[in-house]
């Protein structure tokens, strides 16, 4: 099958979608105004607390020329080894998001790219063993790595162009749940001033053990335009709170710059986030963890970017997180409890994210045309433990 070719049924339904406002480069700043922080990377991995996990990686040649490919690579709990799993039959070119559901399944969603502005969806109850085609996302989805999170009993939320939108059944229908200009126009959306949407999450406190029925909370991560607010929302009862850390919980020096949320995720030890602060040589990135959308924030020490570039992040088993930056560095911390970011011993080449497992473990993913390689990281160093090889269509778009 011809992977850039989009699955019939999918088009038809996409044919009278509007196009993605944005796509391409991005205007540049007005004359005295500050530019926008980055996007954050779509490259990512992510491994619940069952031990399930998954990495997101671009493969292939020159997104210039189309020959790019996002891939998606799942590591079934117990397993040491990754498998290529990503959904057959649509065009990839754009990058790829997942999330885990409520029943336990994955699902996968793809970034509009060239004549696509809708994003298709895949479910998968097997690991990524077999995909099974649903409705799409229209708009389509925003190009961030929490652009869609799944929730208890079918509930999900996706991040498109036009702002985030909420389906009770899995993606069969979808309506709006919030945009950037409805969230501003609210008491806590003006405390932030902000500035866009750049993540979604479903907080559930039965995936943490609790027992009895939980419908689950949406949440929201974006940039702010007030200095030293970390925007971070939680919807309760229909209306929407301010649930991010405290700007006294903020390191002093963040609280006299813009935040942006870069990832936010629901895990088993409750909400998770990586916040970037700051541009130019004063950037920092921090973690923070909450163990509800209303509890306490714990916040991990600034790691400064200086010049390096932020490019993946990985949310790990419970609350570990892990960065990858420009120059072959990569940083982890592990939770709350940690009073410093753990320098990493230079990745190998390639390297494109972090795998954090259990028992501290942390594997280096590098890609590198069709190669995909697992390093993994022992007292001696970074050992090759797996190597996969994938064809790549190159020239199949158009």
């Amino acid at each position: 099958m011809n992977r850039r070719r989009i699955l019939t049924g999918l088009a038809a339904a996409g044919l009278a979608a509007a196009g993605i406002a944005g796509c391409g480069s991005s205007p540049a700043p007005a004359t005295g105004q500050q530019a926008a922080p980055p996007a954050p990377p779509l490259v990512t991995s992510f491994a619940s607390g069952a031990g399930t996990g998954w990495a997101i990686v671009e493969m292939g040649g020159s997104a210039a020329d189309e020959n790019n490919f996002w891939e998606l690579f799942t590591r079934q709990p117990g397993s040491q080894t990754w498998r290529l799993a990503t959904p057959l039959g649509v065009a990839d070119n754009g990058g790829l998001v997942v999330t885990g559901t409520g029943s336990g399944s994955l699902l996968t969603g793809f970034v509009p790219s060239q004549d696509l502005t809708f994003s298709p969806l895949a479910t998968s109850g097997d690991g990524g063993a077999t995909w099974t085609s649903g409705s799409p996302v229209n708009p389509g989805l925003a190009a961030v790595p929490d652009a869609l999170a799944g929730g208890p009993a079918g509930n999900l939320i996706a991040l498109t162009s036009s702002g985030a939108k909420l389906s009770q059944n899995l993606g069969a229908t979808w309506r709006s749940l919030a945009s950037t200009r409805a969230l501003d126009a609210t008491s806590p959306g003006r405390a932030c001033a902000v500035t866009g949407l750049t993540a979604v999450a479903f907080l559930s406190s039965a995936w943490a053990g609790s027992p009895g029925p939980d419908p689950g909370t949406p949440m929201l991560g974006a940039g702010c335009g007030r200095p030293g607010v970390a925007g971070i929302f939680a919807e309760t009862a229909g209306s929407w709170h301010a649930a991010g850390p405290a700007r006294s919980a903020l390191p002093a020096a963040l609280r006299r710059e813009d935040v942006e949320v870069v990832r936010l995720a629901a895990t088993s030890a409750g909400v998770t986030a990586v916040l970037r602060a700051g541009t130019g040589a004063d950037a920092v990135l921090v973690a923070a963890w909450a163990p509800t959308e209303t509890g306490a924030w714990q916040v991990s020490p600034p790691l400064p970017l200086g010049s390096r570039r932020l490019l993946s992040t990985t949310v790990g088993p419970g609350a570990a997180i892990g960065v990858t930056l420009s120059g072959g560095r990569g940083e982890t911390v592990t939770g709350p409890d940690a009073t410093a970011w753990r320098t990493l011993p230079a990745l190998p080449k390639w390297a494109a994210t972090l795998a954090l497992g259990s028992s501290g473990q942390v594997d280096a993913l590098a890609v590198h045309l069709g190669t995909f390689q697992d390093y993994r990281l022992s007292a001696s160093g970074w050992g090759l433990a797996q190597k996969v090889k994938v064809a790549i269509p190159y020239g199949s778009s158009g």
